[in-house]
């Protein structure tokens, strides 16, 4: 039973921003026709018009009166039927709810998924996609075989032996995984991680992307738990896909000299939405959701949604310049490579197109495949420069350095005095 006895002013309330837990196996386009038809048919149920007569309220009466040779109607007796529930229908129909999502799940996905309904749940949706929100994911594995498709229901590839594969060993890859993306991570910011505008940006918080269409990024993967062959992994990342979360399953897996499939994922947060406050499926109906977009208005502050380096992109919205992670380089010149797989595991990169997430829908069928790895050679380029005698290899570091750099140039006249003693003292022919 509804608490509200008059449609039009509950309807009125459906504007806002609402969570929802997203089951297994259910398409996200049918949890929409879902929410739709629980809305249509509880305000439907309630009073919709203003002289609205209600079913079985007045019974139809008969005209008995025969005074004259005419037959007279009493108008006192006759019913106005226009205002009838079954002759002016439904108020509400699908057509009248606009529903979107944010960051999208696959079908065997389930989680915390963010909605909003109407025009300021619209905008307010669209400041949460751009504020660029970390997501907390619990995947889970299984050793043993792999698929086409990452995924058990996927065609069968082969079987491999997982025996050798320890906690310990998983751990440490884990932790690989994350230290190839934390260079990443800046140069899609566009900041040179060397700088002082680096550390502010860290001191502040984490460091997001500039641009809401990126590839994904990776800020923590840890293993929870071990029992082969299954496993379970958290993984907080940005802008991320469930394809992509597959297919790190199985680069660890390759990585380790086995093969896996991801088994289930699992969304436990996305930003300031929790498990808390989503809405399981029993409770998709009128009075749930508008205590839920009533509950969730604290969330959309100025401090809880332009949080760390997401604020400068509000800031720099109506004046934003091309900057080196639009074009394509990263902070010092180089060229911005994709996460890719190939360098370090040996195996085939695949497509090297970057990856890029919609605001409203999940691209598993169409995305290309992700790769849970980038190439480390290009984070220790600045190792790998020798110091040569002649100063001619400073690094971008040693170049800013007055003491290095003076050291250089006292090398490299040292070097060139002894040249000139070897040619002096060296005998007549």
């Amino acid at each position: 039973m509804s608490r509200f006895n008059w449609a039009p002013s509950a309807y009125r309330l459906l504007d806002g921003l609402f969570c929802i837990y997203k089951p297994v196996g259910v398409p996200v386009h049918k949890v929409i026709h879902s929410l739709k038809v629980n809305l249509c048919r509880d305000l439907n149920a309630l009073p919709c018009y203003e002289h609205e007569i209600v079913l079985g309220q007045q019974p139809v009466m008969e005209n008995l009166s025969t005074k004259s040779l005419s037959l007279r109607t009493d108008t006192s007796a006759v019913t106005d039927w226009s205002e009838h529930r079954l002759v002016l229908g439904d108020r509400y129909e699908d057509s009248d709810f606009n529903i979107h999502f944010v960051d999208g799940l696959s079908k065997n996905s389930t989680g915390v998924l963010v909605m909003s309904v109407g025009r300021f749940g619209r905008q307010s949706l669209e400041m949460v996609a751009m504020s660029k929100f970390l997501r907390v994911y619990h995947v889970k594995g299984q050793l043993g075989y792999a698929t086409d498709d990452f995924t058990p229901t996927g065609h069968f590839l082969e079987r491999t032996s997982f025996k050798h594969v320890s906690h310990s060993k998983l751990s440490r890859l884990c932790a690989a995984a994350q230290a190839a993306h934390t260079r990443q991570m800046y140069s899609l910011h566009g900041v040179n991680p060397d700088s002082q505008a680096a550390y502010e940006m860290a001191a502040k918080g984490i460091i997001r992307p500039r641009e809401r269409r990126t590839m994904p990024v990776l800020y923590s993967v840890k293993c929870i738990d071990f029992q082969p062959p299954n496993f379970t992994l958290e993984i907080h990342s940005i802008n991320e896909t469930c394809t992509y979360l597959r297919q790190l399953v199985h680069d660890l897996a390759l990585k380790l000299k086995s093969t896996a499939v991801c088994t289930g994922i699992r969304r436990l947060r996305y930003g300031h939405f929790d498990i808390d406050r989503a809405l399981l499926r029993q409770h998709w109906h009128l009075d749930q959701i508008v205590d839920n977009i009533h509950g969730n208005m604290d969330l959309l502050d100025a401090d809880k949604l332009f949080v760390g380096s997401g604020s400068e992109a509000f800031e720099g919205k109506n004046q934003r310049c091309l900057t080196d992670s639009d074009k394509g380089f990263d902070s010092e010149g180089g060229k911005l490579s994709p996460l890719s797989a190939g360098d370090v595991t040996g195996l085939s990169a695949g497509d090297d197109k970057r990856y890029s997430v919609d605001n409203h829908c999940e691209r598993d069928n169409n995305d290309s495949h992700g790769h849970a790895f980038m190439d480390l050679s290009k984070t220790n380029e600045s190792n790998d420069l020798t110091n040569s005698v002649y100063g001619k290899n400073l690094s971008s570091s040693e170049k800013n350095d007055p003491v290095q750099s003076g050291r250089a140039k006292n090398t490299e006249t040292s070097a060139a005095e002894f040249s000139c003693e070897k040619q002096i003292d060296k005998p007549k022919s």
